[in-house]
């Protein structure tokens, strides 16, 4: 079983979780918002954890892996994703695949559930 803490504050990664959990047919993976407080407490995710975890994904099965290592590790669990894999591997093998993973998570949108106030919430990137 693997466990992918993704950002529920992220419209983009909740996309593609919930996608992700629709293609899972084997339920071989379990997904968890790391910004539930449930969630902090039940896994002792320490501020430091909590700080990458808002800048990278990151998966667990034993071991910890973030960012690219957590897709190539997740598509591995879910056969629909089976065919990028080798396209995963190559981008890790020349050295491309962490800089473009990161590229990518650091202009997604951040929309930070129930600290809306006044009905105004505010909308940033994430920080990187």
């Amino acid at each position: 079983m693997l466990t992918v803490f993704y950002d529920s504050w992220c419209p983009l990664c909740t996309g593609v979780t919930e996608q992700t959990r629709r293609l899972d047919r084997r339920q071989r993976v379990v997904f968890i918002s790391f910004r539930d407080e449930n969630v902090v407490k039940s896994y002792q995710l320490s501020e430091d954890m909590l700080r990458k975890m808002e800048q990278r994904l990151f998966v667990y099965d034993g071991e910890w892996q973030e960012g690219i290592y957590a897709v190539k590790r997740l598509a591995k669990e879910v056969p629909t994703y089976w065919l990028l894999i080798p396209f995963i591997q190559l981008a890790i093998t020349f050295g491309f695949g962490q800089r473009v993973y990161d590229y990518i998570a650091s202009r997604r949108s951040i929309v930070p559930t129930g600290h809306c106030q006044e009905g105004v919430c505010p909308i940033g990137k994430a920080k990187h």
